[in-house]
């Protein structure tokens, strides 16, 4: 048996989400292929890989207790691990090391590499930032311990080495991941991504791949083969071999910039059509809006009142601004007063207290303030930060706003309130913003959304700032949307999406944006809307 992984909690802390058994076997049967290759596993956690490699070694003549290293940082971890091995594998002590991955030397250059590297921040690993010094590399503070665990991975492999890793979707679209791909792509001669339809681990909050690289040596130029496959689940591995014939070719390097992974998993039509509209001359949400995160209170119990509450504690209104707290459940393209009135009532909008640093303090304002101290309120890292701590005056509110978690929307704010961070300020730069809200609900739009965004449990599909600003619009390099005509399209679309007929809406934009504007054939129009409910549907189907 596989030793069970830690508690919710313990892992989370820990990065540490332990793979299935067969995927560890899928990965060692890659990895190992003579009875006298060596391997290791620089996070081997509950054992899997290495229970996997030393059956593995065993089965083809090898002896696992010369040819399988592990490393382990935790200490319990390693402790009920490391006798388990012992017990089954007659694994010496000396081979299971407790420590530091990134402190540690290799045991002279191994064949292989496997394992699930920790999915946490990698300033946990002190001997990290002197192992990478040493190999000429550099990582993004914002970098999670995978990403150098992988560059320390390469270091360890013999000449023609191979290395076959868990890693978290984030490889392919994250910005801090491309020195990683780069290194990759210099150190290998083939890489494989596996992909699944079905999530590796379901209380993990992310999707993950299957990463495998073979041929260790330095690549001139930069640029290993790489190949995409992907499979409805796990299962399919049983079946897999590699190389075959229903790999994609990827483009490794343009990952995270110019390319997204889920552009590959759809048809050879769907990509063309795609990336034809999408090429150098398009029109993206960056080019014509900033778009900025929400106001961060720091406390929001505390900043955050209703109506009732506000009127309860005494506030003035002089220190009261309306805001939007959050945008789940919103109908339509327009946020109206309306609107706020009746997400107050569903405790999703209200009031922020807001108190310019230098102004007067009622009497009632000086008691609220005195009971949030007394709460610890101003102690919130947010509140530190002020001077003083109460005060929070965002400008003015935005033109529109970004729904960015769930089904991204672009909505126009004509109540002009205020947004918390669960909501990105849009502020238009050429255009209107009902002439981008009605843009953002065409079939490309909608596409290019679940490319640029990455997938998060439960269905949930994120935008970044920096990712929102690159999402495609409809448009052409010689003619403009007429705004006045845009205009017009959303309030039609508005009553549509208020009325819950999502489905008309997006014919009617498809209609006049794709079909009229951009002059796209009604096959064109139909590959772009089954395009995005391809990756619409596969996002939502995950657990």
């Amino acid at each position: 048996m596989i030793l069970e992984g830690p508690p919710a909690p313990v892992a989370k802390a820990l990065g540490a989400y332990y793979t299935d058994a067969g995927v560890a076997r899928f990965l060692v049967r890659w990895a190992l292929r003579a009875p006298r290759e060596t391997v290791a596993d620089p996070a081997f956690g509950g054992g899997v890989f290495l229970a996997a490699a030393s059956e593995r070694l065993a089965g083809m003549g090898g002896d696992p207790r010369a040819q399988v290293f592990g490393v382990e940082l935790d200490e319990e971890a390693h402790r009920r691990t490391a006798a388990w091995l012992r017990a089954r594998f007659d694994l010496p002590p000396a081979h299971l090391r407790q420590g530091d991955f990134f402190d540690l030397e290799p045991p002279g250059q191994v064949d292989a590499v496997v394992g699930n590297p920790p999915f946490i921040r990698y300033q946990r690993f002190p001997g990290l930032q002197k192992a990478l010094a040493k190999a000429g590399l550099r990582l993004s503070g914002r970098s999670s311990a995978w990403a150098p665990f992988l560059l320390r991975a390469v270091a360890w492999l013999r000449p023609g080495g191979r290395l076959a890793m868990v890693v978290p979707a984030e490889i392919a679209h994250a910005a801090y991941a491309r020195p990683v791909l780069d290194h990759l792509s210099r150190s290998f001669e083939e890489i494989w991504l596996i992909s699944f339809q079905k999530s590796l681990f379901p209380r993990l909050n992310q999707d993950t791949l299957l990463l495998l690289a073979e041929g260790r040596r330095p690549m001139p130029d930069g640029r290993a083969a790489a190949w995409l496959v992907d499979l409805p689940d796990p299962a399919g591995l049983e079946q897999l071999a590699l190389p075959t014939p229903k790999a994609v070719r990827v483009n490794l390097l343009a990952l995270g910039g110019e390319a997204r992974l889920p552009l590959y998993w759809l048809s050879p039509e769907e990509r063309e059509l795609y990336l034809r509209l999408a090429g150098p001359t398009a029109l993206r949400l960056g080019q014509v809006a900033r778009v900025d995160i929400g106001y961060v209170t720091g406390h929001n119990r505390f900043f955050h009142l209703s109506p009732a509450e506000a009127a309860q504690q005494g506030i003035p209104q002089a220190f009261l601004r309306a805001a939007l707290w959050r945008g789940r459940g919103l109908r339509g393209l327009r946020f109206t007063s309306a609107d706020w009135q009746e997400a107050g009532q569903k405790g999703q909008a209200g009031f922020l207290l807001s108190i310019p640093p230098e102004a007067p303090l009622p009497p009632a304002v000086a008691a609220y303030l005195e009971a949030g101290q007394a709460a610890q309120v101003h102690r919130a890292y947010q509140c530190r930060r002020r001077q003083p701590w109460y005060s929070l005056c965002p400008g003015g509110g935005p033109e529109a706003f970004l729904v960015y978690m769930g089904e991204p929307r672009l909505v126009v704010n004509e109540a002009r309130v205020l947004l918390s961070n669960s909501l990105y300020a849009v502020h238009p730069q050429g255009l209107g913003a009902r002439a981008l809200a009605a843009l953002w609900q065409s079939s490309l739009t909608q596409l290019s959304v679940e490319l640029e965004g990455h997938a998060l449990g439960g269905g949930m599909l994120k935008l970044e700032p920096r990712e929102a600003e690159r999402v495609v619009l409809p448009s052409t390099a010689r003619n403009r949307w007429e705004e006045g005509r845009l205009e017009a399209l959303a309030d039609g679309l508005d009553r549509l999406l208020r009325q819950g007929k999502t489905q008309e809406a997006q014919a009617l934009a498809d209609s006049v944006i794709l079909r009229e504007g951009l002059g796209l054939s009604e096959e064109e129009v139909a590959c772009l809307a089954r395009a995005r409910q391809k990756l619409r549907l596969r996002r939502c189907r995950r657990p």
